[in-house]
C-alpha cells in the first residue's frame, strides 16, 4: 500500500510540475509579443516586495490592504484586456492544472493545518489498487452483481450431502464474507479455504469480498495457482540475480493486504509446490502479526482430497488456520448465461 502512495504522490508532483512550467513557457511566450504584460507583472511583484518589506521594518505603509488589493486587481484587469486584444484567453497565464480542486497537489489543506487527500486522488488511488490487484472490472463481478436465484432454494442431501439449500448456503458465505471485511483489523479474523465443484461462485465470492476491501483502502492481489507458483519458481531461481520484476512479484504475494489464490490444485504437479506454499503460508502468517496479510484460497478440492493431494503439512495448516466453506449448486456460469 506504501508503495501505491509513494507513486501517487511522485506522480503528483509531475503533474504540478508539468502545469506550472506549461505556464511559465506560455508566460514568455506572451512576453515576447507583449512587452506591456512583463511590465505589468514587474510592477505587481515590486509593489507586493515594497508592501512587504514595510510591514516587516514597521514602517508606515504608502498602501494599506486594500488598496494594495485595489491596484492589484487594477494592473490584472489589465493584463486581462491586452490578453484578450491580442487573441489570447484571459486566463492564459495561469497554471492549467488537471485537477483544479487540489492544483495537483492531491492533498487539500484546511484552516486546521490537516490536510486530506483530494476526491481526485482517492480515485487515482482505486485504480492502481485494481491494477494491482488483477481483478478486472468486467462489471459482473462484485456483491452487487451477487444474484441468490441462481442458487437453488431447494435442499437435497442425496445430492449435496446437507439438509442446507444451495441458496441458504451460500448467503450464509455472503455474510461471513462481509463480516471478513468488516473485520479485516481483527487479528482474530481468519482466513478462508473455499472448495466446491465449478461454477458454484467460490472465484466470484473471493473477487467480491477483495473488491470490497480495495474500496476501503486495503491492497488486494487476486492470482492463479499456476501463476502463483511460477512467480515463486522464478524468484527463487533468479536468486542473486538483478531481477526487479521477479523481486516485486514476489514481495507482493507476501505483502498484500489480502492474497487470493485461486483454483489450487490446478497447478503442474511438482515436489516443491509443497515447501513453496508451505513457506508462503508461514510467511504471510508472520506478516500478518504486524500488518494486515489475510488470504482466501479457492479449490475444488474439499478437505479429504485436500490431504490427498498435498502433503500433510499443508493441509493440516489450511484446515487449522482457515475457515472453510462448501460451495455447492448448479453451474450458476450456465445459469446466467441463459438468463
Amino acid at each position: 500500500m506504501s508503495s501505491i502512495r509513494r507513486n501517487l504522490d511522485n506522480e503528483f508532483a509531475l503533474r504540478r510540475d508539468k502545469a506550472i512550467w506549461e505556464a511559465e513557457r506560455r508566460k514568455q511566450e506572451v512576453y515576447d509579443k507583449i512587452p506591456e504584460i512583463a511590465s505589468i507583472d514587474s510592477r505587481i511583484t515590486l509593489i507586493g516586495l515594497q508592501f512587504a518589506r514595510g510591514k516587516v521594518a514597521g514602517n508606515s505603509p504608502a498602501l494599506d490592504d486594500n488598496d494594495l488589493e485595489e491596484r492589484i486587481n487594477s494592473l490584472n484587469k489589465r493584463k486581462e484586456e491586452l490578453l484578450m486584444a491580442n487573441n489570447y484567453p484571459a486566463n492564459y497565464l495561469e497554471p492549467v492544472f488537471v485537477c483544479p480542486v487540489c492544483e495537483d497537489r492531491g492533498y487539500i489543506a484546511h484552516e486546521s493545518g490537516t490536510l486530506t487527500p483530494c476526491s481526485c486522488y482517492n480515485k487515482l488511488y482505486l485504480e492502481r489498487l485494481y491494477e494491482f490487484s488483477n481483478i478486472l472490472g468486467d462489471r459482473k463481478t462484485g456483491f452487487e452483481f451477487f444474484k441468490e436465484s441462481y442458487f437453488s432454494d431447494k435442499a437435497d442431501r442425496k445430492k449435496y450431502g446437507t439438509d442446507v439449500s444451495p441458496r441458504d448456503q451460500i448467503l450464509s458465505i455472503k455474510k461471513k464474507c462481509l463480516d471478513f471485511v468488516d473485520n479485516i483489523n481483527n487479528k482474530e479474523t481468519r482466513n478462508m479455504y473455499f472448495f466446491g465443484e465449478t461454477g458454484t461462485g467460490k472465484t466470484f465470492m473471493a473477487k467480491s469480498t477483495g473488491i470490497e476491501l480495495m474500496k476501503k483502502g486495503y491492497t488486494v492481489l487476486y492470482i492463479s495457482a499456476p501463476l502463483l507458483f511460477s512467480i515463486i519458481h522464478r524468484h527463487r531461481v533468479n536468486v542473486g540475480y538483478d531481477d526487479a520484476y521477479s523481486e516485486q512479484a514476489y514481495k507482493n504475494l507476501i505483502t498484500a493486504n489480502l492474497l487470493i489464490l485461486d483454483d489450487l490444485g490446478t497447478e503442474p504437479a511438482s515436489d516443491s509446490r509443497y515447501a513453496e506454499l508451505l513457506t508462503l503460508i508461514e510467511l504471510r502468517r508472520n506478516r500478518d502479526t504486524t500488518n494486515i496479510a489475510k488470504t482466501i484460497i479457492s479449490s475444488n478440492l474439499d478437505i479429504r482430497r485436500l490431504f490427498q493431494e498435498y502433503n500433510e503439512r499443508i493441509a493440516s495448516r489450511i484446515v487449522g488456520e482457515f475457515d472453510t466453506f462448501h460451495f455447492f449448486g448448479d453451474d450458476i456460469r450456465i445459469k446466467s448465461k441463459i438468463s
